[in-house]
């Protein structure tokens, strides 16, 4: 079917009782609604959402359906909106979707006005507050596309590819194609397969005819041999195309096209997890799917910053939490080599919000398992599927029942790859396994009472966030093995969330168990690790996260001065306070001790306490081990006591202060490779040498205190842009002195003006409690820096940006959109 952009020239309302017009437009999809509401104290979804509220939102779109579409068969592919949709055309009901995160495809011949004017309307009702644990968005904030073929068409998910066997010399690949026939009677048609490898060469076509019954569908599998194979790994991620041309008599009448991969996937408890045959250890972390500034808008230019970001801070693994991943977010990960855990839900039966996925569980959960599948299945990076996340009424017959009837389910549809369950070991010793006291806590939350699931989690992420060492002796109880057993019975990996107490035991109790880290606290990553790389039978972990996200508000927030905060913290509270990698994208001090800890880097990172807050009381979370960053310029606390964190894989590690020694300590693997030096403030140079047990240099790292002057500095990572509606210009703005330092403590407010080809789509910062939002043109830096997001638009031409402060000259720049 021909496959074009339908994001084009929608128009969105809110319905919100009032009488007025407040429909917002023309706007261009993705468009998360949520974004642009104000945020509210008194939302319903409160932290969850970082007090973003929902709604309905009504988006529609007029388009002409041509005469000749009446004898063909036209598509519209939604790949997400959240929730609760219903596609109307010209006012008839013509499809949708319960879920937010589900790709899905409505079939508009029977709703079409040919040679006339159509409308389509897409409801998106998010108003049943609260539905999720996280901020997800409202309305369509993945892209939609049209798809228009002949009556006997590829389907739109209808050529998968598998990797059956490779050599050193050859490779066997699969490609079935599945071919609807809309006919009224049999159609008998001829399949061309053509591959082309990596570097553009195209290979000898396979052909074979298929006879497809009226009014049915028919698949075919054909066979393709590959000489000199290149195989898809994450340090070679290799990628090929296949053409799949549906021929009748001389006309081609459909033609598809899809990337794929060729690479094996194998794990057991001797060898690990093996990619064609090789040892891989997941260096993982688990991301909720906004993009911090521009909300849960799903762009691929977002998707692959993100993923290269993460790959260049040592990460080789995502684990999509704890929804199906976008499109996007997979074809980049295919581009840079990052293997993927994609995850169906976060609940099954019992709810964690009032009105989340377990109102929609029973009766979608199989046909969202085949979207999710369908999604997924051309794409190399995706090794593994997790069928659900902390789970608690697992501990049940009936879940013990519904896990393997879902495991069974996905192997069957997919057996190349691995599948997991992410249990919460705690949990499910804690939980009811009563299954009738389940169905009852299940109906009071349908009937509308209070949830009765909630207090769980909050004594869950209490125990994980504050009393990590009780927690660690707790999962290592017998009840806890007899209370998971069952379910990893069922899959072939066994996923525990905050449970690396268990490693070495279960090696002993279960020698053929493989294990993943599926959830592990981020502040731990480097000592968990030491654990990872000396146990053959756990083939990684997944931090909890690696990329700061908008809701659960203030959990991982380490918080100055003597107010008592609860596990979640209250308005203001907007992002979960990650510790590894901001909003923005910007390491913080977490993620150089993951690098040095996964032996990456040897180092040496230096960081430093926020001296203005020196001597202050900390309300202290185990999400987040500390504050510092990478400066040296603290005006105004000349004298007061400052702490300095040295990172490095190395014997012994120095700290000099303008040339003078200040100290000397030990470090490496068994100090947490972490050495820290308290002295008071003075500006100049600080400078941390790491040394190796021979006494020679391992490395060296200085930073530099801020001159003279204050200024905005301004760099956008792209000048130039796709005008296709879609490409992004990332600008980061900071506060510098006159040669580019970082003044942390000189935060103000800037203004971000857009005029031209593109559009401002989000401006934020990466403070975590705020009554700011991103929608507008000014907001706080936050440690110095903000973050602009630029969208271009569909037409040619210069992109003007101004960014002003207060006490600041005026910085512009041009980018060009082609």
């Amino acid at each position: 079917m021909i496959r074009e952009s339908f994001d084009q020239h929608w128009y969105v309302r809110k319905d919100d009782g009032s009488s007025g017009d407040n429909s917002v437009g023309p706007v261009t999809l993705p468009y998360d609604a949520m974004l642009f509401e104000k945020r509210d104290p008194d939302s319903k979804n409160g932290g969850n959402t970082g007090f973003y509220p929902g709604g309905v939102y009504r988006y529609s779109k007029s388009f002409t359906a041509p005469e000749d579409w009446r004898d063909r068969t036209v598509v519209v592919e939604f790949e997400g909106v959240y929730h609760r949709s219903q596609v109307l055309v010209n006012g008839r009901l013509a499809g949708g979707r319960p879920s937010g995160y589900a790709l899905f495809h409505v079939v508009l011949d029977d709703f079409l006005e040919f040679g006339a004017e159509n409308t389509i309307e897409v409801v998106a009702d998010n108003s049943d507050e609260p539905n999720s644990r996280w901020y997800t968005g409202s309305g369509i904030y993945r892209p939609v596309h049209l798809m228009v073929g002949e009556r006997v068409f590829i389907t739109p998910t209808g050529v998968r590819v598998t990797s059956r066997s490779h050599s050193d010399s050859t490779a066997i690949v699969s490609v079935e194609t599945s071919i609807v026939n809309g006919l009224a009677s049999e159609r008998t048609v001829t399949v061309a397969v053509e591959v082309t490898d990596p570097n553009g060469v195209a290979l000898e076509p396979v052909t074979g005819e298929l006879s497809v019954p009226a009014r049915g569908t028919a698949v075919l599998r054909q066979e393709v041999s590959i000489v000199d194979a290149a195989l898809w790994s994450p340090e070679t991620p290799r990628m090929h195309e296949v053409q799949v041309s549906v021929i009748d008599g001389a006309q081609t009448i459909d033609l598809a096209r899809e990337e794929f991969g060729i690479r094996t996937v194998t794990a057991d408890a001797r060898n690990g997890l093996r990619i064609n045959g090789k040892s891989v250890k997941l260096r993982g972390t688990a991301i909720h799917h906004d993009h911090g500034v521009i909300g849960a808008h799903t762009l691929y230019a977002a998707e692959d910053r993100r993923v290269r970001i993460l790959k260049e801070a040592g990460f080789n693994a995502i684990r999509s939490a704890h929804n199906p991943a976008s499109r996007a977010l997979l074809r980049a990960c295919d581009r840079h080599g990052i293997l993927v855990m994609d995850e169906l839900t976060d609940a099954w039966l019992l709810p964690k919000v009032k009105y989340d996925y377990s109102q929609q569980f029973e009766q979608w959960w199989e046909r969202d398992l085949e979207a999710m599948i369908a999604n997924d299945f051309n794409h190399p990076s995706v090794i593994m599927y997790s069928i659900g996340n902390e789970i608690s009424e697992t501990v049940t017959p009936r879940g013990v029942a519904i896990n393997r009837l879902i495991a069974k389910k996905t192997r069957e549809l997919d057996p190349t790859r691995l599948t997991t369950n992410s249990v919460n070991g705690f949990l499910n010793l804690i939980a009811s396994r009563d299954d009738a006291k389940i169905a009852k806590k299940a109906e009071a939350a349908q009937t509308g009472e209070e949830n009765p699931n909630k207090n769980l989690i909050r004594v869950l992420n209490l125990l994980i966030g504050v009393l990590d060492r009780m927690l660690e002796h707790i999962v290592r109880l017998p009840a806890v093995d007899r209370r998971t057993r069952e379910i990893y019975a069922e899959v072939d990996v066994a996923g525990y969330n905050y449970m690396v107490g268990r490693y070495e035991l279960d090696a002993r109790l279960h020698p053929q168990r493989v294990i993943v880290g599926s959830e592990t606290r981020a502040a731990h990553t480097a000592v968990i690790w030491r654990k990872i790389a000396s146990l053959p039978h756990v083939i990684g972990d997944f931090a909890w996260t690696g990329w700061d996200y908008i809701g659960e508000a203030g959990i991982a927030v380490k918080q100055y001065g003597t107010t008592k905060r609860a596990i979640y913290h209250p308005y203001p509270a907007l992002l979960a306070g990650e510790p590894v990698i901001d909003i923005t994208g910007f390491r913080q001090t977490q993620s150089y001790l993951d690098e040095i800890g996964w032996h990456l880097s040897r180092g040496p990172h230096i960081a430093v306490e926020p001296v203005n807050h020196s001597g202050e009381k900390v309300m202290s979370t185990g999400w987040r081990a500390t504050n510092s960053i990478a400066s040296w310029s603290w005006e105004g606390c000349e004298g007061r006591p400052a702490t300095v964190e040295v990172y490095a894989d190395a014997v012994r590690v120095e700290l000099q202060l303008n040339g003078h020694t200040v100290g000397s300590a030990l470090s490496g693997p068994d100090k947490g490779y972490l050495s820290r030096f308290t002295l008071p403030y003075q500006r100049g140079q600080l400078t941390a040498i790491a040394y190796a047990e021979d006494g020679s240099e391992v490395g060296r790292r200085t930073l530099h205190s801020a001159g003279t002057g204050i200024r905005l500095t301004v760099q956008p990572e792209s000048t130039s842009l796709r005008a296709d509606g879609a490409d992004l210009a990332y600008i980061p703005v900071s506060i510098t002195d006159d040669a580019g330092t970082l003044r942390p403590l000189a935060d103000r407010s800037v203004t971000v003006v857009v005029e031209g080809a593109a559009t401002l789509l989000g401006l934020g910062s990466a403070e975590p409690i705020t009554t700011e939002g991103f929608a507008g043109n000014t907001h706080r830096t936050f440690n110095g820096r903000a973050l602009a997001v630029i969208r271009a638009d569909h037409q040619p031409g210069l992109v003007d940006i101004t960014v002003t402060a207060d006490g600041c000259e005026p910085v512009k720049r041009q980018l060009s959109v082609v």
